[in-house]
């Protein structure tokens, strides 16, 4: 039997189509395999810790500051017989120049009172008696793993430093005091890096120094100030908490 012409072109169009299927499906099956074959990558998990950050930051640091040494050379010059630790209030601000760098400056106010025989001067005379120190001068900070939540740091400062006892009774307000500079201002410590805003966390502060001026005002009387000729070391340790701002 002879087929006629239609039948003949479905019969083409036919092992056209089978053909298209065939190929369709190699590539397919391919396709499949090479994706069964290549590896799965992990989802890279959600990022916890504040990436490292430049430019402005700003540190509030508090706790306690030991006095130590002598504001003269005098063997009744000891620090210890003239202010007893105190509470500070110390203030780093300026930048971060890079992941590790910061530089700026500090500026610190402590608060205490008498002590030694400062102090039993003070209770002999009936007088109310408090210590105030005032210092200041420009710091860099080194930042260990910026990108960390626990970063450790270190630095170092240089500047000037003033430290003053007042009394007053109801007859006389007096005030002695001495200023000089602050040669090595060594700090180290760890920021828990809370945020990108905010972090906190323990310091140490060694400050070594010495005074070159001297300073006594009494009310009513006259005022006196000079050089200290013979001079010495003192210094103050300083622990606490720091908290701080963009870490």
């Amino acid at each position: 039997m002879v087929a006629s012409r239609g039948e003949r072109q479905y019969a083409r169009s036919m092992k056209v189509s089978s053909g298209m299927a065939g190929a369709l499906a190699v590539l397919l099956g391919s396709s499949f395999a090479r994706a069964q074959e290549r590896p799965v990558e992990p989802a890279e998990p959600a990022r916890t810790t504040p990436r490292a950050r430049t430019g402005f930051q700003l540190a509030l640091r508090t706790g306690v500051s030991i006095p130590f040494g002598k504001y003269a050379d005098s063997s009744a010059a000891n620090m210890s017989d003239f202010v007893s630790p105190q509470v500070p209030l110390l203030v780093d601000i300026g930048g971060k120049v890079g992941r590790h760098v910061f530089v700026g400056g500090y500026l610190g106010l402590g608060f205490g009172g008498a002590a030694g025989t400062a102090s039993d001067a003070c209770d002999r005379t009936n007088a109310s008696c408090a210590s105030v120190s005032l210092r200041l001068g420009p710091e860099v900070l080194f930042f260990f793993m910026p990108d960390q939540k626990v970063d450790p740091w270190v630095g170092y400062g240089i500047g000037w430093e003033s430290t003053a006892l007042a009394s007053s009774t109801d007859r006389l307000d007096s005030a002695m005091g001495f200023a000089g500079v602050e040669f090595a201002h060594l700090m180290g410590g760890v920021d828990f890096r809370i945020s990108r805003v905010f972090g906190i966390g323990p310091f140490v502060d060694f400050a070594l120094g010495s005074y070159s001026r001297s300073s006594f005002q009494t009310d009513p009387g006259p005022d006196d100030e000079g050089s200290i000729d013979d001079t010495a070391l003192h210094g103050w340790l300083t622990v606490g908490a720091r908290f701080v701002f963009f870490p």
